[in-house]
């Protein structure tokens, strides 16, 4: 511990770095701390943390952290802000972790560590999570994989004893159990991670090791898979002990589910096929007309193109296996849970982009090239740093107006309520409510543009019909969460009900109203709403009055 102190203190007292981390950290997240938005499950904190809906999803570091500090109480402005300190001490996490991998055999300057840090912090991925309450964890999360790794190679330092390895060892499956509590996706991020140390110590010390780190591949994947799987056992035991103590069967009622491997989507319907076409283009295909997606693709070419480059000079066929397996570890996880991972979910896509920028300096710094090389390389860097920055405000504003229209909607509905009908009765709040074109168009390309006839000639061949599930009036959707309204999802969220819209009036001052609870009056509302044909919001007609409840149209009815 002693040593890990030591080493983050480092680049703490490093003013190149802080600074230069700083600096990018207030550029990519100065909007969002500064423009608080209620958006998804901001309205279901207590549900989440209180009453123990996370845990039953899987997710339960959380809630045994809300037991000790009492976290749920509504604080966006501190809780964004107190989540990019974290997020930055996570990255410098992982700048310690190749800092001590690369160790005596290459020093790389400072500047090679921001570069790789900034890529990381500003990806504009991490803003499809971000928008959400205590942001799912991940800001912890990538803290807390990096512990796990960096006890994970400790234990694979050559001239070890075996008491001092399984030491490691250990402590690296518990920071792992609390990494999967905190979201299930971040063991794609510990076994990714693991091949990139790997990568690292057989490129720098070759297949001898010399003496540093273990170069044998059964030793990295047999301690791996002994930490994997044992962090995954202590994950479902604790979530057992947890869903007995708190009794979370009761939520077995709500529409939210476990994501397991092997799941249900998989291996009732067989959508094989369909999921790896669909991968393709969300991790592939869109890097046309997504950022981070863009950076991904690029990032694992690179790192592709140097591993076959390498493992040619060092005659090492694992230099290459280890990127193949980079590619191919998303993918297998994906297959392996039987539904196609969600943007907020690929948590792996940052450190991928930053793993290739660190290789880059690595050889840059390890060779004589010319200066204006170097020199080229670094501005292209700061180019990328800057369209990340530029990327993620651009999505965090877009949250922002998401969050005022949807404001906007709920303060006229409540007033035209108030005026004319009785607010005792309950609410029935039903359609599906769409994003302002003014504000979704920022998420799509135009039918017209060039950008999507490319996508349409890559697509063309493997299924003329594969982007469709992505089309709107806006264009092609290339982005998930801020096409997403507060009030599409709250109208039936977790239970059926509109009970989320009713929490989100509460926190906006409406105390009045109260939602319909029996499902079966809802579906007679919605068939109610369907018969009659209810023009939707804002047209007149979209509130209508019966005896013992209102219906509220949100939408078109289809």
């Amino acid at each position: 511990m002693k040593r890990l102190f030591n080493d983050v203190r480092a680049f703490a007292r490093c003013k190149v770095y802080m600074v230069g981390l700083a600096l990018i950290a207030v550029c990519a997240y100065g909007y969002a701390v500064t423009h608080y938005a209620v958006g998804m499950d901001d309205t279901a904190i207590p549900m989440y943390y209180e009453e123990g809906m996370a845990p039953y999803v899987g997710r339960w570091s959380l809630f045994v952290l809300n037991k000790i500090f009492h976290f749920t109480v509504y604080a966006p402005w501190i809780v964004e802000l107190l989540s990019v300190l974290l997020l930055m001490l996570a990255v410098t996490l992982w700048c310690v972790l190749w800092r001590r991998i690369c160790g005596p055999k290459v020093k790389l300057p400072v500047w090679s560590y921001v570069f790789a840090a900034g890529i990381f912090l500003s990806c504009p991925l991490i803003s499809e999570v971000f928008v959400f309450y205590l942001h799912n964890g991940i800001c912890l999360g990538y803290g807390t994989t990096a512990l796990a790794l960096l006890y994970f190679s400790d234990s694979l330092e050559s001239e070890k004893t075996k008491k001092y390895r399984i030491k490691k060892l250990a402590l690296s499956t518990a920071f792992l159990t609390v990494t999967l509590g905190f979201y299930e996706s971040f063991l794609i991020v510990y076994v990714m991670g693991a091949v990139m140390c790997f990568f690292l110590v057989r490129r720098l010390y070759g297949k001898s090791g010399e003496l540093k780190y273990s170069p044998k591949l059964f030793s990295w994947a047999g301690s791996g898979i002994a930490v994997t799987v044992s962090g995954l056992a202590a994950h479902r035991a604790i979530l057992a002990v947890l869903k007995s103590v708190y009794h979370l069967e009761k939520f077995s009622r709500y529409n939210v589910l476990y994501r397991r491997l092997f799941g249900d989507i998989f291996m009732v319907q067989g959508e094989l096929k369909m999921l790896l076409k669909r991968f393709l283009l969300r991790y592939y295909l869109d890097a046309v007309v997504y950022l981070p997606i863009t950076v991904l693709v690029i990032a694992l070419l690179f790192i592709g193109i140097y591993s076959l480059g390498m493992g040619a000079r060092k005659k090492d066929i694992l230099l290459p296996v280890c990127a193949a397996m980079l590619v191919i570890l998303p993918v297998a996880m994906s297959v392996a849970e039987g539904l196609a991972t969600r943007y907020r979910s690929a948590q792996y896509v940052p450190i991928v982009g930053a793993f290739a920028v660190l290789l880059a300096m690595l050889e840059i710094c390890q060779h004589r090239y010319p200066k204006w090389l170097p020199m080229l390389g670094g501005l292209c860097i700061c180019a990328l740093l800057l369209g990340q920055c530029a990327d993620m405000s651009k999505w965090f504003r877009l949250d922002y107006l998401k969050y005022r229209d949807a404001k906007e909607v709920m303060d006229r509905v409540a007033d035209d309520l108030e005026k004319e009908y009785d607010i005792d009765k309950p609410i029935v709040f039903r359609g599906a409510y769409e994003v302002p074109d003014a504000i979704s168009e920022h998420a799509c390309v135009s039918y017209s543009s060039e950008q999507y006839r490319w996508i349409c000639r890559l697509t063309g061949w493997l299924d003329p019909h594969l982007k469709e599930k992505y089309f709107s009036d806006s264009g092609y959707v290339f982005a998930e969460t801020p096409v997403v309204s507060v009030l599409q999802w709250g109208a039936t969220a977790f239970d059926g009900t509109s009970g989320q819209l009713i929490e989100f009036w509460k926190m906006h001052g409406y105390q009045s109203f109260h939602c319909e609870s029996d499902l079966n009056v809802i579906e007679e509302a919605e068939q109610i709403r369907e018969k009659e044909n209810m023009p939707g919001y804002p047209d007149d007609g979209y509130i209508a009055e019966y005896n013992n409840y209102i219906i509220v149209n949100l939408g078109p009815t289809q």
